[in-house]
């Protein structure tokens, strides 16, 4: 595998100009001026992060409408924190990024979130999934997890009622689907229950060219009327039938896990739909570190 190392990543980035000029050769590549129509190279304006058309003096500003607007951070600070997302197995915390940089938690864990949307291509419409481009196909592992702390380790006054020790219900439950090629679709949801997985598998399952491999959770139950339906049965102790399991993803729950309690130690609800976003995008690009930097700041263009 190829890597993109922190002496490459030096000499690309050296200075905020040399980060305006990759963000200005991302958006406008091939470039004809709107006003003019000119195709003579813009050249950029001193002292301002803009370029200018050399024939009408028409200006382009590369950071406006992108996580980079009006941003009083160097671009070489969030260059950085973008490199070191890509260079580690289990993320990076908003404090390890403060610490680093020398800037305060607030804009660290600001600029944390906003990579994460970037990782996802997520930035301009968080309601749609992009983190797989097109539906999963083949065979396809889909199961449910619950993200969140031990229940003895709770405080008292964020305990429900009549809740026990092995109780689910005050954690998060996060349903995936992952196919042989590495292509994986995660969604934090309320609940378990057919109403909530069913729709999130039609959505992103071709029904046509796929066999979907579950335990026997009573949700997936009527998946056979529609898709090549396999279930292994976890509660009779058989964990492989012939070529199918789910060892996949819950290699990736594994994964998930290790990076919320390993890294960051607590992920809020409202914010964890990021976090697996995150770690899915590095679970596709395992194989591609060297791609994965500006695959992330390919998603700075507006969609």
């Amino acid at each position: 595998m190829n890597k993109y190392t922190l002496a490459e990543f030096r000499r690309d980035y050296p200075n905020d100009d040399a980060c305006l000029d990759r963000i200005f050769q991302i958006r406008f590549s091939n470039l004809i001026c709107p006003k003019c129509e000119s195709d003579n190279k813009f050249s950029r304006v001193k002292d301002r992060r803009s370029y200018q058309c050399p024939d009408c003096g028409f200006q382009i500003y590369p950071t406006k409408g992108t996580v980079f607007q009006k941003t009083t951070t160097p671009l070489t600070y969030w260059f950085q924190a973008i490199f070191l997302q890509t260079t580690t197995r289990n993320g990076v915390a908003a404090k390890e990024l403060e610490r680093q940089l020398n800037i305060c938690y607030k804009t660290a864990l600001r600029m944390s979130h906003q990579i994460k949307l970037l990782m996802a291509n997520k930035l301009y419409n968080n309601s749609v999934n992009y983190c797989t481009p097109c539906k999963l196909s083949g065979v396809i592992q889909a199961d449910e997890s619950f993200i969140g702390g031990l229940y003895k380790n709770k405080h008292k006054s964020k305990r429900l009622p009549h809740a026990t020790g092995r109780s689910v219900l005050d954690k998060t439950p996060v349903f995936g689907m992952v196919d042989l090629k590495g292509n994986i679709s995660a969604h934090v949801v309320a609940d378990t229950s057919k109403p909530s997985i069913v729709p999130l598998i039609q959505a992103n399952v071709d029904k046509e060219n796929s066999v979907i491999v579950t335990d026997e959770w009573w949700a997936y139950s009527r998946l056979k009327d529609e898709y090549n339906h396999v279930v292994i049965k976890h509660e009779e102790s058989e964990y492989v039938r012939g070529a199918f399991h789910t060892n996949t993803i819950e290699g990736f729950w594994s994964q998930l896990k290790r990076t919320i309690k390993g890294t960051h130690i607590h992920v809020s609800k409202k914010h964890l739909q990021k976090y697996v976003d995150e770690v899915a995008f590095r679970y596709m690009h395992k194989n591609k570190q060297d791609q994965m930097f500006d695959t992330i700041l390919s998603h700075v263009v507006l969609k």
